[in-house]
C-alpha cells in the first residue's frame, strides 16, 4: 500500500474539498493522478471516526472496481486504509453539469447514453448513491462515473428507483431549463418501465406523507 508519506514530496494541488473528503491532484509513477483522502471528523469519537472512513474508503475502491466491469470509471492505482486515501487516475475532461450549462449540443443524445449506463449498473447490482452531472466526466474516451463514496450493492427495485430519484431532483435544481429535455431522453435510455414506475411512486409518497 502506498504511504502518504511518499507523495509528500510531489507538488499536490487541491482541487475540491468536500465535507467527506478531499481531492489532491498531483504525480504518481509519472502520471497523473488523483488522490482521495477522507478527512478526520472531530466531532466523532476517534476510533468510531477512523473506523467509518476506513469503512468508506475500503467499499469506494470495491465499488470503482465493481463499477469498471460494466461503465467507466477511474483506474484506482493505490489504496491506503491507515491514510484513508485512494490513489486513482485522473481524468482529463469535463463534467456534465459544466457542459449542460455551457449550452452542450448533444445534451440529449448524451442523456440517453446516461440512461443506458446507468441500466448497467443497476442491473449489476450496483447503485452510486449520489448520482448527479458534477460525478460524471466526459473525456475523448467517452463517459466516467466518478465519487461512489456513497455506493453499495443492491438488486431492489426500491434502491434503484431511489437512486435515479436523487439524479431527477439534481436536474430540477440544478438543468431546470433544460429538464424536460434531460429526463425525457434519460428515461428513454433507462427503459425500464419498473424501476422508472417506481421513482413516480416515490415521489407521490413523499408528496402526501
Amino acid at each position: 500500500m502506498l504511504k502518504t508519506r511518499k507523495y509528500k514530496m510531489i507538488t499536490m494541488q487541491l482541487i475540491y474539498k468536500g465535507a467527506e473528503a478531499e481531492l489532491w491532484e498531483t504525480q504518481y509513477l509519472g502520471f497523473p493522478v488523483v488522490v482521495k483522502r477522507r478527512i478526520r471528523k472531530t466531532y466523532r469519537i476517534k476510533q468510531i471516526d477512523e473506523r467509518i472512513r476506513k469503512n468508506r474508503t475500503r467499499r469506494e475502491a470495491v465499488m470503482l472496481a465493481e463499477a469498471r466491469g460494466c461503465v467507466n470509471t477511474p483506474f484506482v492505482l493505490s489504496v491506503d486504509l491507515k491514510e484513508n486515501t485512494i490513489i486513482m487516475q485522473y481524468l482529463e475532461g469535463k463534467t456534465l453539469k459544466q457542459l449542460f450549462l455551457e449550452g452542450y449540443k448533444n445534451k440529449k443524445k448524451t442523456s440517453t447514453e446516461i440512461g443506458r449506463m446507468i441500466k448497467k449498473l443497476h442491473d449489476k447490482g450496483v447503485i452510486h448513491g449520489d448520482l448527479t452531472t458534477s460525478n460524471m466526466i466526459k473525456t475523448r474516451k467517452g463517459i466516467h462515473f466518478i465519487d461512489f463514496g456513497l455506493s453499495y450493492k443492491s438488486d431492489k427495485t426500491e434502491d434503484k428507483a431511489v437512486d435515479l430519484l436523487v439524479f431527477k431532483k439534481m436536474l430540477k435544481s440544478t438543468h431546470w431549463k433544460d429538464f424536460e429535455e434531460i429526463w425525457g431522453a434519460f428515461k428513454q435510455g433507462y427503459g425500464d418501465e419498473t424501476v422508472l414506475s417506481k421513482v413516480e411512486e416515490i415521489e407521490k409518497r413523499a408528496r402526501y406523507a
